[in-house]
């Protein structure tokens, strides 16, 4: 599982049972990652920045 930023603490429940997240860097399962994605209880992932394309090469004349 990846691991995801808790920005604020938030309680999940999920089949009778409640588990408590802790603000920090931590593993949470996929239900609890759509809620908290849902919530703002994570913080949004960093988008990658897209790679410098190369300088197109001159075409050469014959």
């Amino acid at each position: 599982m990846p691991k995801h930023n808790v920005t604020q603490a938030f309680n999940y429940a999920a089949g009778g049972t409640t588990v408590h997240y802790k603000k920090g860097v931590q593993d949470l399962s996929p239900g609890a990652v759509t809620f908290a994605q849902a919530h703002g209880f994570i913080a949004k992932p960093k988008a990658d920045k897209p790679a410098a394309e190369p300088a197109p090469a001159e075409a050469k004349s014959k």
